[in-house]
């Protein structure tokens, strides 16, 4: 799964765009890259501690943390060395909320949040005297998804419009009238980068598509990202690389052209870097791991 953009999984069902996933840094991938999509993720620390970015602003975690990312919002997840994080993903489209066009509840709630417009995630720690009901909507959705009996979806609807409830009580979810413009600009960097990372990408293409200075779109991007611009472009190149071994039999120079690599040993090296092993021994692991059953996290 490519998480170095607009993602466009599709969670869940499509007549029920809802899902739970499992995650676990740096067990499961050492972090996620700055992204964003069109649904609302609320991201529950269960052990460790790790950060993260949403919008340039970034947010230390821990054990019993809950933080909800609304749609747009570009962020990114990471651990410190030596640190670990596990935590779960609920990933749901807000549409599934919505009734008609005359609805309250969507045109005043809802439709703001689905447009883009929130201003800021929110943040629930768990010292703050809140958490416990924000913790047992938790709770609950695991409950219900876990079970799935006759009319669960029901009751997940139920638990999301609480979710959202004790989020506007907060009374921190303002919105403005449009997405800001710095973010999109790096939405459309993130874009650029996912149609043609196969091909050469410079910073000066990247600054040229921002009318920034060089300079100033280096700083900019690593503002957002959290990492220099080539660093990321690698990243989101190697993280295509290790779907392209597991999901096709090209070789790895084939693969390694395909994403942009021009040196097979610069390629592999940073591919080890990253991943630990070689190409050929990723491909062997993912190979031998292929019959394990289960839905895969949404970040692989």
């Amino acid at each position: 799964m490519n998480r170095g953009y607009h993602e466009i999984k599709e969670h869940g069902k499509r007549e029920f765009p809802f899902n739970i996933y499992p995650c676990s840094i740096p067990v499961d991938f050492s972090h996620v890259a700055l992204h964003w999509h069109e649904e609302m993720e609320i991201i529950a620390v269960k052990k460790g501690k790790g950060r993260i970015t949403v919008d340039t602003v970034s947010y230390p975690v821990e054990e019993g943390d809950i933080l909800a990312v609304f749609p747009g919002q570009l962020h990114a997840i990471s651990c410190g060395n030596g640190e670990r994080m596990e935590y779960e993903n609920i990933i749901f489209r807000l549409s599934m909320l919505m009734g008609d066009n005359g609805d309250g509840c969507t045109v005043h709630f809802l439709k703001p949040l689905q447009e883009g417009q929130a201003k800021n995630p929110v943040l629930i720690q768990r010292n703050q005297p809140d958490h416990e009901v924000f913790g047992k909507v938790i709770q609950e959705l695991d409950r219900f998804s876990e079970i799935r009996g006759n009319g669960y979806q029901l009751a997940v609807k139920g638990q999301l419009f609480l979710f959202l409830y004790y989020a506007y009580g907060r009374g921190i979810l303002f919105t403005e009238k449009k997405p800001g413009h710095a973010r999109e600009k790096i939405k459309g960097i993130l874009e650029y980068i996912r149609e043609h990372f196969g091909e050469e990408i410079t910073i000066r293409q990247a600054a040229e598509l921002c009318f920034y200075s060089e300079s100033h779109f280096m700083k900019y991007f690593k503002q957002y990202a959290g990492m220099p611009f080539i660093q990321y472009l690698n990243d989101y190149r190697l993280t295509r690389a290790g779907e392209y071994l597991k999901m096709t039999e090209e070789n790895v120079t084939q693969i390694a052209l395909k994403c942009g690599f021009e040196n097979l040993s610069y390629f592999n090296r940073l591919f080890r870097r990253k991943f630990g092993v070689t190409p050929r021994q990723y491909r062997e692991d993912q190979e031998a791991a292929a019959g394990v059953s289960g839905e895969s996290s949404p970040l692989l």
